[in-house]
């Protein structure tokens, strides 16, 4: 089975464009605080919140737009899972690194500056030094957001309206991962109900976040292993 190479190239460039995006905006937004007020915490930490939201739109799109376009081009639906299941496992590594390269050059243009990145929000690490611990904590996020986007897309490509019943479990599973690292949800009405406030021991975090990510792997090949194309597909 050849390397997914094409669909991993053109979700990466996707994925690089938008951090590009994402530092330039941060930037923006430090230096109009600067010029009209004080910096006093780290504002990559409020703008690493993206990203969640981008994981899970990655999901959707690998099963709204590739599989629609592996299948019609006579592929199995059993290798654009695999191939899938590839993507998202190098993606979210990727993406992390992009977010944990943000804490160092913030970093590194404070101390400049001297001004303090002063954490705002709770996290599995409490100093933006703490690489390894800012990349597993967005390693683990991302993992289970892209996973919850493809199985809460998979339900609403087979069973249209009827993809809301999987909203809750996608959410579930978020819940999962959040809840151990410590990390706020920032999901509308769920924050309400659900607090996290301080992360597990670090074994339970990593065993608790790839639980997450590969149950929403398994129930996104549940729902795609025989799902029919759209006729409008060509």
């Amino acid at each position: 089975m050849r390397f997914p190479s094409r669909l991993l190239a053109a979700n990466l460039y996707v994925a690089l464009w938008l951090w590009g995006a994402l530092v330039t905006i941060v930037a923006l937004i430090v230096v109009g605080v600067a010029i009209f007020g004080e910096v006093t915490s780290s504002a990559w930490e409020k703008g690493s919140l993206a990203p969640r939201w981008y994981a899970l739109f990655v999901g959707v799109g690998l099963i709204t737009t590739f599989l629609p376009m592996y299948v019609a081009h006579g592929q199995t639906r059993r290798r654009f899972a695999v191939h899938a299941g590839i993507t998202v496992s190098l993606m979210a590594p990727a993406v992390a690194a992009m977010i944990t390269l943000g804490y160092l050059a913030e970093r590194g243009i404070y101390h400049l500056v001297g001004w303090e990145q002063v954490l705002d929000r709770s996290h599995l690490f409490s100093e933006p030094t703490q690489l390894h611990l800012v990349f597993l904590e967005h390693l683990l996020e991302l993992l289970t957001w892209m996973a919850a986007g493809t199985f809460i897309s998979a339900g609403f490509y087979r069973w249209r309206a009827g993809g809301l019943l999987t909203i809750p479990v996608g959410v579930a599973l978020v819940v999962l991962t959040q809840g151990v690292l410590g990390t706020e949800l920032d999901l509308p009405i769920v924050d309400r109900v659900v607090s996290p406030d301080a992360p597990q021991p670090l074994g339970l975090v990593i065993g608790a976040g790839l639980l997450a990510f590969l149950i929403g792997l398994a129930l996104t090949w549940t729902v795609v292993r025989d799902v029919p194309l759209p006729n409008k597909v060509s």
